[in-house]
């Protein structure tokens, strides 16, 4: 499945790039850590996995410029699935931390997580 392939991750989610898979992913432990540009900002970021359920469920524990957790989900629905995917984070510094995601890296992360669906979705359509 798509979801399940880390590699295939930068031909859906926009800016990711540098991935660096851990054994045993997509299972309980494994881990793919990576580089991801947006509004010419690049983070660098590690996500564990935390629950793995094939075809249904992968839940994430984020850590780097980020830290909390990201959730993507499929729900059976008619003929195909939904995908529904949350973040969970919090950014360092405190207020700084609060201020820059208010203004910039909410949207930011918004902007992207959109585009990456809208991929993800056509990619899907094609294969």
């Amino acid at each position: 499945m798509l979801l399940d392939d880390a590699t295939r991750w930068p031909d859906w989610y926009p800016g990711m790039a540098e991935l660096q898979i851990t054994a045993p992913f997509p299972e309980k432990g494994g881990k793919v850590s990576f580089k991801v540009k947006s509004a010419g900002m690049s983070m660098r970021m590690t996500e564990t996995v935390i629950d793995y359920q094939p075809g249904k469920l992968q839940l994430f524990e984020m850590a780097g410029m980020l830290s909390g957790s990201a959730r993507w989900e499929l729900i059976p629905e008619g003929d195909g699935s939904r995908l529904i995917t949350t973040f969970d984070y919090a950014l360092p510094a405190g207020l700084l931390g609060k201020i820059a995601d208010a203004l910039i890296v909410k949207r930011m992360n918004t902007k992207g997580l959109e585009q990456g669906l809208n991929n993800f979705k056509a990619l899907l359509e094609r294969e």
